[in-house]
């Protein structure tokens, strides 16, 4: 039986580690994580929020995610949307479920990013 989520992956195109550093550990907060040395030579970051787990891997034919996702609770998700605004990433607020507040964003690479208010997520409600 599963008893948890150990991690999300999503992918990026080789060599731009930075901009998967400067998103995900620089606006979204998260701390990047040291991957395992066997897999660090394969590019990548790791990291970690809470009990969020996210791996960010190199992958040759690389495609974004437009529709599959990582959802992440924020606790203050006016403040995150802002800052993604003011570094010119698109945020596009969804009020399609009631009692959820949530947005889109997308990663430097194209990958869908769902953030919602902590409280609010599916795993919480």
């Amino acid at each position: 039986m599963i008893t948890r989520l150990d991690h999300l992956q999503l992918t990026m195109p080789a060599g731009e580690e930075e901009k998967a550093r400067a998103f995900f550990g620089g606006l979204l907060g998260m701390q990047e994580q040291t991957k395992p040395a066997p897999l660090a030579g394969r590019g990548g970051c790791w990291f970690r929020a809470g009990e969020a787990f996210l791996h960010v891997s190199v992958e040759r034919e690389f495609a974004p995610q437009k529709k599959g996702h990582p959802a992440f609770c924020v606790q203050d998700l006016q403040a995150l949307a802002g800052r993604l605004e003011r570094a010119r990433c698109t945020v596009t607020w969804d009020t399609t479920l009631p009692g959820r507040t949530r947005f889109f964003t997308a990663d430097p690479f194209g990958n869908r990013i769902e953030c919602l208010l902590d409280g609010e997520g599916f795993s919480q409600k």
